[in-house]
């Protein structure tokens, strides 16, 4: 089970790895799946949304894009993650027969309101205008703010939107098969609905900035609350939430470490390939009476022409200094 959960979180990094190259708009496929894969295994230890700082890094230096185009490709599909996490937490419930009560309920309903009026915002003409429009009036974000529109508007084409729909879709369900196969393996008798529920509510709140290394401390109480509102008792929770984390970190760091591994080798490869370019050198004719190329100087200029002798010592090229 545990090789099939490794193999469900290869796909569900290619599946991300795409939604960020059409965020993106450049870097070649290896490199963005290595820049995925190795963002998010730093993800795993980091504290917070440590994955998206971690991508902005490895993309303005693997892939030479930009600090505000970076940052744009994770604030969008952190918005995409978060809004179809608030839908599935409502979906899975109904279809598990599970009641979320009414402040749950309510709060997620909230949240995949709000979160869907700023994508909303953000990809149609009209509220993306006036929204940008009110940013750019700002000091700080203004600059930013009117390079983020012209990205947008390049994603605004419903090709884009649908990749990018899929993409987060079929990402959301490799990550519950994933997570399915990891309780199968500790003999935990849940069924799919009930594992999507609890993974929403751990990846929502995995989303706050308070976190421990690695998730030791937190994730496994996210992880209890998630499978305690699945239906499970509170102290099988907490003990089924602390080993499902460590599971997840033997699956998710080799990964990870792949990533940065193949992110070393490209770097590597192409300092290699700049090192060994051959610079060319240029050599000018010089016969008695020539005057030296510009450049060298007045006083080289006004020196005397070589005798014979000197130039046919040379084989009739001067010397660069």
């Amino acid at each position: 089970m545990l090789g099939l959960a490794a193999l469900l979180a290869a796909a569900y990094v290619g599946l991300r790895a795409w939604r960020y190259r059409m965020l993106l708009g450049q870097g070649s496929a290896v490199g963005v799946i290595a820049v995925t894969a190795a963002s998010w295994g730093a993800g795993q230890l980091l504290p917070g949304p440590g994955s998206d700082a971690a991508f902005v890094w490895f993309a303005r230096r693997d892939l030479d894009a930009s600090v505000s185009r970076g940052t744009g490709a994770a604030l969008v599909a952190r918005l995409l993650d978060m809004a179809s996490l608030a839908v599935i937490l409502l979906v899975s419930a109904d279809l598990a027969g599970i009641s979320l009560g009414r402040p749950v309920r309510v709060a997620a309903v909230v949240l995949a309101v709000i979160l869907g009026v700023a994508l909303l915002a953000l990809f149609v003409r009209r509220p993306r205008r006036l929204l940008l429009g009110l940013a750019e009036r700002m000091p700080v974000v203004g600059g930013l703010a009117a390079r983020a529109g012209r990205a947008l508007a390049e994603l605004s084409s419903w090709q884009t939107l649908v990749g990018l729909s899929l993409a987060t879709v079929g990402a959301r369900l490799l990550a519950a098969l994933e997570y399915y196969c990891l309780f199968l393996a500790l003999g935990a008798h849940l069924d799919l609905w009930q594992v999507w529920l609890a993974l929403a509510v751990r990846t929502l709140l995995f989303a706050l900035p308070v976190q421990g290394v690695g998730g030791m401390g937190t994730s496994q109480v996210w992880w209890a609350g998630g499978l305690a509102l699945a239906g499970l008792p509170v102290a099988a929770a907490l003990s089924l939430g602390l080993v499902v984390q460590i599971l997840d970190l033997v699956v998710a760091l080799p990964e990870g470490a792949l990533g940065w591994l193949a992110l070393r080798v490209r770097r590597a490869v192409r300092d290699g390939g700049e090192r060994s370019a051959p610079r060319s050198r240029s050599v000018w004719p010089r016969s008695q009476g020539s005057t030296p190329a510009s450049g060298m100087g007045e006083g080289a200029a006004s020196q005397p022409p070589p005798s014979p002798d000197l130039v046919g010592a040379t084989t009739g090229f001067g010397k660069r200094d």
